[in-house]
């Protein structure tokens, strides 16, 4: 039976190391005054060997883990039964403020395969924003919310998210954009006219920049404009600012994109030393 846990955080429940640095969120959302719920998925295989009082355990277990990271549990457990883990997060997250969740690895060599299946699956659905944590978390940043924006449509929602986060949280809200790297600084070329051209293109994605933040009521956030891969310059500015951290909209790619193409956002979680939070556009 499907529990409902709207206008609450919601954390995935692993128990193991890859979801320390999710309970560490979560526990910082709680201190804050947000409301959070663990979620633990039992999966179809394994109902026969769970014990009837798993809930009892999950919740000790729980206790334990964020005492060891002193931080603040979970304010309740509830436990769905799915298929598959991804599904019964999906259902329990519906109308939830986020879903948290926690990243396999911290140092692979390819960002996708840091994320983990469920995430990775998770991030192709966004049943709701979903916040991909790495398992080395333990302190949340004190920085700034990182907003970063393509300047569409894709990053209407996550403006709303992040804005109200922030104020929520009494965080600081910055924006950022990453320009496409046409023209890439190298310190030997000293030809006028591409110095011209280059100048050109960064003024006027500046003032794109500038139009959009306006727009969207955010004409007094710091902003920050960069240019080059989107995906290691908001890696690299998130750290460079402490952030606390990073939110990004996605387009919900269709089925055969999904399985061919990663998203900047599903990269930039599985890359980040940051949690990055993927908002989901509105249906």
């Amino acid at each position: 039976m499907t529990i409902s846990a709207a206008n609450s955080w919601i954390v995935a429940l692993d128990l193991r190391d890859r979801s320390r640095g999710a309970l560490a969120f979560a526990g910082w959302l709680g201190a804050a005054g947000e409301s959070v719920v663990g979620a633990y998925v039992l999966e179809a295989w394994s109902r026969p060997y769970i014990r009837d009082d798993v809930e009892h355990d999950l919740r000790e277990a729980a206790v334990r883990a964020a005492q060891a990271l002193g931080c603040r549990p979970p304010a309740r457990i509830v436990t769905e039964e799915a298929e598959t883990a991804e599904a019964g997060l999906a259902r329990v997250a519906v109308g939830a403020s986020g879903l948290i969740v926690g990243r396999v690895a911290a140092h692979p060599r390819r960002a996708l395969s840091r994320l983990g299946p469920v995430a990775r699956r998770l991030l192709r659905q966004l049943p709701a924003p979903v916040v991909v944590v790495p398992p080395t978390l333990v302190t949340v940043a004190a920085g700034p919310i990182l907003l970063a924006t393509d300047l569409g449509p894709a990053s209407d929602e996550a403006v709303v998210f992040a804005r109200d986060l922030a104020a929520r949280l009494d965080r600081g809200l910055e924006v950022v954009h990453v320009g496409e790297d046409f023209y890439e600084d190298d310190g030997e070329i000293r030809d006028p006219v591409w110095l011209r051209a280059r100048d050109v293109y960064r003024a006027e994605v500046a003032q794109d920049t500038e139009r959009w933040a306006a727009a969207q009521g955010l004409g007094a956030a710091p902003r920050h404009l960069r240019f080059g891969d989107p995906v290691l310059e908001l890696a690299d500015l998130a750290e460079a600012r402490d952030a606390a951290l990073v939110v990004v909209g996605s387009r919900r790619l269709g089925f055969p994109a999904r399985f061919f193409l990663s998203s900047t956002a599903s990269a930039l979680a599985g890359l980040a030393t940051c949690p990055v939070a993927v908002v989901p556009p509105r249906d």
